[in-house]
């Protein structure tokens, strides 16, 4: 007689509680970090995840591609337990500081969804193209969808954490000369709502390093800043 194949249950997140989630795994790794707002060091976080949590890393690989030609950039297996960034990324450069901190996301959100009876099979490593580590605003209606936006938005937790990113924002402000609203921006059709925005981003884009449409769409997401463009 088979057994009932029980399935782990997804949790859908919001942005507020995967920030939680980052948060409390950078408790765990730096227990004397406090209140730090600048993004933690990714290297040191593998540092610390091999010596005192036993996670494999592996950067060395070419983890291969679809028939269609789309390169896998990361591959995160629970047995053994091991982060896959791809060779062909350049090291520690933005897309492997993207790549690896997707893959931390799928460490802490979803390795106890994988395995026999559950959401993912363990003989089906969860593989990352360009699609899944895209930043977007909804997750896709599957189950597997969801999972690739919550690391996404853990990712973000990492890169460009909210009081980070809020900080840059009133720097860019203070620089430029812009006294209202500290802290928010505010988008609409006006030519001076536009123009004041787009330095802004522009000052964050030089102090951060960051790809200038992942900061809209990071500041979009967060709230800070309030865009009500007709189009």
């Amino acid at each position: 007689m088979k057994k009932n194949r029980i399935k782990s249950k997804i949790e859908y997140l919001s942005r507020t509680e995967i920030e939680e989630r980052a948060s409390l795994m950078l408790q765990y790794v730096f227990p004397d970090r406090s209140e730090d707002p600048n993004p933690p060091a990714l290297k040191e976080i593998v540092t610390v995840l091999k010596s005192k949590y036993n996670v494999q890393f592996s950067f060395s690989k070419n983890l291969g591609s679809l028939p269609s030609g789309e390169k896998f950039l990361g591959m995160f297996t629970v047995n053994p337990l091991i982060i896959h960034i791809c060779s062909s990324i350049k090291a520690w450069s933005p897309d492997f500081y993207r790549t690896l901190a997707h893959e931390l996301g799928h460490l802490v959100l979803h390795r106890k969804m994988i395995g026999d009876g559950k959401y993912i099979s363990k003989d089906k490593p969860i593989i990352d193209t360009a699609q899944q580590l895209r930043y977007r605003e909804t997750a896709e209606l599957s189950d597997l969808g969801w999972v690739e936006w919550q690391a996404n938005e853990f990712s973000m937790c990492l890169i460009l954490p909210r009081k980070y990113i809020q900080i840059l924002v009133i720097s860019a402000q203070n620089e430029l000369g812009i006294n209202k609203n500290l802290g928010t921006m505010y988008l609409d059709d006006q030519p001076c709502n536009k123009h004041d925005c787009k330095r802004i981003v522009d000052r964050i884009k030089e102090l951060s390093g960051t790809q200038e449409s992942l900061l809209w769409r990071r500041l979009r997401f967060l709230g800070i800043l309030e865009d009500h463009q007709k189009k």
